[in-house]
């Protein structure tokens, strides 16, 4: 069966979806955008934006008991494909050794209003349902 997460500190979409499900050992997310949790819009600053997003991943992930060596493939969903660069930053936070970093593939989207940014994973669970 399907288990749903929807951590407290991420902001809920406001479609009736989750931000990630698990099934077995595979955890797929939602979009992952940087909603600012405490007014509910969108940074209009895009380092704040993406910093936002990745905390949210970083949330998800804690919730399925997971950390981003789980993730083998990182979507990036970009309203402008220029803005890729300051990605970099949070991707060698959390895999600071290119021996150890799943695939990524950054696309361009139309995204919502107000919104410069998204992310979608896969990842593989080692001993979680």
């Amino acid at each position: 069966m399907v288990r749903s997460l929807s951590p407290t500190n991420v902001p809920h979409h406001k479609n009736p979806i989750p931000a990630a499900a698990i099934h077995h050992n595979v955890l797929a997310s939602s979009a992952i955008s940087g909603i600012d949790p405490n007014t509910g819009t969108f940074p209009a600053d895009k380092e704040a934006q993406i910093a936002l997003a990745f905390d949210h991943l970083k949330s998800i992930l804690a919730e399925a008991g997971a950390n981003a060596q789980d993730i083998v493939k990182m979507d990036l969903y970009f309203a402008d494909k220029s803005d890729r660069g300051l990605v970099n930053k949070y991707w060698l936070e959390l895999y600071p050794d290119e021996a150890s970093r799943p695939a990524r593939h950054a696309h361009s989207a139309e995204l919502q209003p107000g919104c410069i940014f998204q992310i979608e994973i896969l990842a593989i669970l080692g001993n979680n349902p």
